[in-house]
């Protein structure tokens, strides 16, 4: 009895040792081949009629969150690259050669993609600019569960003379940053629970007024604010197309194998 005993012991650590070196090499692995290649375009619908083709909300609390990442910051995690998928190629020629349609931007970037809840923002910028900011500017994430993942939150901006009821939040410039912008876009929006939250998380902040309208007065007047907010499930090295009355967008993720040179382009791997 004492001997079965002392293998019982001495065997279980043994299997245990064994599952986590299994673990350990699948988590290697896995992060080893999570990397993509993605091919974007956003577009505006060139249609004037389209702009009144809805009433568009006014009173807009546009943020920034806090985790995010820049295209034009290549890193280890997210590269800009030059190489264009053929058929994802093809599309932004036809979309170029087409009066109705004017690309606001264009990029190409291997990443790796991390789940929803831990994929960062990527900023975006587009389009003409005006003042402090651009006719497109927001954010999307792309990640990877069981499929892939895009999820859009841009706006589209026209600037005037007119101007209506809103406000445009600046983009981040650091990580120590608030999660929202300081500024308001009415009155309301004090008493509103999200400037509650956002006063009860920056118990020093106090804003002033006069500074927040002096701040607002130097921008451009704005029209009009539509925006994309639309959350897509895709598979890999699928065109995908999502619309919307005022722009658009045209992307295409590309899984690229382990040890792919990354200047000749990623080498195919559908789900």
């Amino acid at each position: 009895m004492n001997t079965l005993h002392r293998r019982r012991v001495y065997r279980r650590p043994l299997a245990g040792l064994l599952t986590l070196l299994l673990l350990t090499v699948s988590g290697v692995a896995l992060s080893q081949n999570n990397r993509f290649h993605v091919d974007l375009v956003i577009f505006e619908n060139n249609d004037q009629s389209s702009r009144y083709e809805e009433d568009w909300p006014e009173n807009l609390h546009l943020r920034y969150p806090r985790k995010w990442i820049r295209l034009d910051n290549s890193g280890n995690t997210l590269q800009k690259v030059d190489y264009m998928d053929p058929e994802f190629e093809k599309a932004l020629k036809s979309l170029r050669l087409s009066s109705r349609y004017k690309p606001l931007l264009q990029a190409s970037w291997q990443q790796d993609l991390n789940p929803r809840k831990k994929a960062p923002a990527i900023l975006i910028q587009g389009g003409k600019q005006y003042g402090n900011h651009y006719e497109l500017e927001g954010y999307i994430r792309v990640a990877v569960e069981r499929y892939l993942h895009v999820d859009t939150n841009l706006w589209l901006s026209s600037f005037g003379s007119r101007g209506g009821n809103y406000y445009l939040p600046r983009q981040p410039l650091s990580f120590d940053e608030p999660e929202e912008e300081p500024r308001f876009v009415d009155e309301s929006y004090e008493s509103s629970p999200e400037y509650a939250e956002f006063l009860k998380q920056n118990p020093g902040y106090s804003p002033q007024k006069n500074q927040v309208q002096q701040t607002q007065s130097n921008d451009y007047p704005i029209d009009q604010i539509v925006i994309m907010k639309q959350q897509r499930r895709m598979r890999s090295d699928e065109l995908h197309f999502i619309d919307h009355p005022r722009f658009g967008v045209i992307i295409k993720v590309t899984k690229i194998q382990a040890g792919a040179a990354s200047e000749a382009g990623p080498e195919n791997a559908a789900q």
